[in-house]
Parts: C-alpha cells; structure tokens; sequence
C-alpha cells in the first residue's frame, strides 16, 4: 500500500514547481488548517538554512519542547523531511498520513512540494508539537511553507540560485526571501550583503518587525575548536558537531532567536542544555569527514558558486587541498553558473572527475560541462556518464585525499554507494 502512496507522490514531481499560495492555502483549509495549531519558525536562505533548521530544533528538543522539523530535499528516504524530536516520521505514520492527504488532493492542481508541506503541518498537528521549525523549499514570499504566522523567522543568506523563479539579481532574490518576514514578528539575518541589507530594512519597518543582523547585533567567534556566542548573552566553549567554519553563522542565527523565544516566555535558555544539544546535532552531507579504504574523504552539498565560497574557505581553514575533486552538478532552472562553480574550488584540487547521476532535476550534462569548459581550466579532467565507475576510480587512485561536492542528490548517491565501507573520521 505504501509503495502505491509513493508512486502517487512521486508521480507530482512532472508537475514542476509552481510558486503561488492560493493550492496550499486551500488543501490546509480541506485538512482544518492545521498549521495554526502549533507554533512556528519559518527558515529561509540560498545556503545553509537546513544546518539552521537541525541546529535550532535540536536545541529547542533539549529543553523539553515537542519540536517538528520539516525539510528538503530528501537524502535517502521521504521521511527524513518529517522529524519530531529528532526522529523521523515512522512508515505506518508516513503511511497513514499520505492516505489522508490524498483523499483531501483529489483531482486538484497540486505540486510535490504542496504535498508534502501539507502533509508536514498535518503530521505535527497529530504529533501535538509544541513548535515547528519549517524550511523553506526554494523561495520565500510564494513558497508553500508561507502561509504560517511563525513566532520569528531567520534569512541565512542571500545568493544567486533559482534564477528562473527568484529572479536574476541579488536584488529580486532578496525582496521574495524577505517575503517570509511577518506583521511584528522578529527576524534574524545571517550573512546579508551590505548592498541589500536595505530592503530587508524597509520590509522590517513596513511591518514593524524587529530587526537582528549577524555581526551587528549578534557575533560567533572561534576559540580553538569550540565556537563563542555573544548576543544578549554571552556563551563560551560551544562544540558544535557540525564541522565548516561556515557553520558558525547558522549557530548564531539559532541561538539568537532562541534569546527571542526566551523574551517571548516560550522556554528558557539553559547553557547546559544548549551546550548538550550541540554535540548532538546531525545534518548528513554537510562537511563530512569519514576514510574509504586508505583515502580521506571529505564529503558537502555545495550545491552553488556561494556554497562553494563557503566550502573553499573551510578547506583553506582545515589545510584539506590537493585532493581529487568529484562533481556532480544539477540545473533545474538551465541558469546555474556551474562553469564558476568548478574555478571557485580548482586552486585546491589536484586532480578533477566530472559526473552525471541519477537526479529527478535536470544536471549538467557531460556534453555541457565539455562545452563550457573547452577553453580549458589548466588542469586534466575525467568526465564520467557512470558515478559509480568514477569513485572506484578514485579508491585506486594515487590521491589520499577526495573531496565530493555538488548537488545534494549526487551527495546521496555517492553516501549510499560508499555506505558499509565508510568509516567515520
């Protein structure tokens, strides 16, 4: 019965993304509207709002609050996108959640990522979660995740990806994120650029929201290994698990709107528990370390030339270079500058493979990659239509260090074929 309510599901990824409240708003409005039932923080970004999203719900999980995660894409299974405590939802409730939301569907005009938002809130209504921390799908302002009224939302950053949808300067990109900041509901800014701080401004004024900006009105430091928050509060020795030196950014974004959660009389904030939760944190593909066989393999979805920025600057951090690099990039909207992608990371590299993998986007092609790069770029690359056939490759490699980057469905792939022989690092 599952296998039918997935091939069902899956069959709405042809529909394409649609962006538009009017489908979402009338499907909760058929389930009760259960996304009212709960509290809410909305997350949005063009990088690093899922580490956000694990980061912040696994501390408020911590401190005793029933807390739902909603995110996507999917590593390896649907229910990865729906977490209460930590825990994702089961088969029997994966199950029985998608026999109501198909009942409700019909035969209206709905996308896969409609689906699954819906069935998201429905689950945490069910659930009774006490707050739900709800990642955006690829916009703001006509994302399906907007229709909640959150008790404060968080914009990670702001970069060129989905063009075709958000528009092609900084700019546009800026004003549909902004689109998630709420009638006298906080906001908390990441790494905003100078540039177009203005109109996270304006927005804020416009709808009397109050206003918190990363280095600004809250700061992250390093000391050693350990991570030093300084906001409202002050707090030292904070070992993240996630690794990156990007991840610092999205730690403070959490904490900080834990201080608002705290003002606002939702919890308390316990050093204790925060420091806990922390070392608990799990957001697979993110900077991860583990040994295949005798290589050192680093493994992140930088999906984007701002994503790949993030990474180079860890790397350079972590002295992890002259490694093999293995890319695999998808373009859903035909715009990606992948070709800038590759030259962003190409000083570190030593050796390239290029590959195609199954995705249910478009990916860049090898036809297109040899297109792009017939100038050349200085140093040999192989290009693969087979990714499995390049990591075998790289196992018998001279190279004792491989980075893996790109789309977070070659991500998967590459985690899934590795997996067994992997050892954590």
């Amino acid at each position: 019965m599952k296998e039918d309510l997935i091939n069902w599901l899956n069959s709405y990824q042809f529909h394409g993304i649609k962006p538009g409240l009017k489908r979402i708003r009338k499907l909760l409005k058929l389930l009760g509207n259960p996304h009212k039932k709960f509290k809410t923080i909305h997350i949005a970004g063009t990088n690093g709002k899922g580490s956000t999203s694990a980061i912040l719900s696994t501390i408020l999980s911590e401190h005793g609050l029933k807390t739902g995660l909603y995110t996507s894409p999917h590593l390896f299974h649907l229910n990865e996108r729906f977490k209460v405590n930590q825990k994702d939802i089961s088969e029997e409730e994966l199950t029985y959640c998608l026999e109501v939301i198909k009942k409700i569907v019909g035969d209206q005009e709905v996308t896969y990522f409609e689906i699954t938002t819906a069935l998201a809130f429905f689950y945490f209504a069910e659930k009774e979660v006490d707050i739900a921390v709800i990642e955006c799908g690829l916009g703001g302002r006509l994302d399906a995740t907007n229709v909640v009224l959150p008790e404060a939302c968080i914009i990670t950053n702001i970069g060129f990806d989905h063009t075709k949808y958000l528009g092609n300067t900084l700019e546009s990109i800026a004003k549909e994120k902004a689109g998630i900041i709420k009638k006298e509901k906080p906001c908390v800014l990441g790494n905003i650029k100078k540039e177009i701080f203005y109109i996270f401004e304006n927005k804020a004024k416009r709808v009397k929201s109050d206003l918190y900006l990363f280095e600004r009105d809250f700061f992250v430091d390093t000391k050693g290994k350990n991570w030093i928050y300084k906001g409202e509060k002050v707090i030292e020795n904070l070992e993240l698990s996630l690794k990156g030196s990007f991840q610092g950014v999205n730690l403070g974004c959490a904490i900080k709107v834990c201080e608002i959660l705290e003002k606002k009389g939702i919890f308390r904030l316990s050093e204790k528990k925060l420091k806990t939760a922390l070392k608990k944190v799990v957001w697979k593909g993110r900077y991860q370390r583990f040994v295949v066989k005798d290589k050192e393999v680093l493994l992140d979805v930088a999906h984007n030339i701002e994503g790949l920025k993030a990474l180079k600057k860890s790397l350079l951090k972590d002295n992890f270079k002259e490694f093999l690099l293995i890319l695999g990039v998808s373009n859903e909207d035909g715009k990606k500058d992948y070709k800038g992608m590759l030259k962003e990371i190409l000083p570190l590299a030593k050796k390239i493979f290029i590959c195609e993998f199954p995705c249910p986007r478009r990916i860049v092609s090898i036809a297109e990659w040899k297109s792009a790069l017939k100038d050349g770029v200085g140093l040999k690359i192989k290009f693969f239509k087979n990714y499995r056939t390049a990591l075998e490759d790289a196992l018998l490699s001279r190279e004792k260090r491989i980075l893996v980057t790109g789309s977070i469905y070659f991500i998967a792939e590459v985690l899934k074929y590795w997996e067994g022989e992997k050892v954590p690092k």
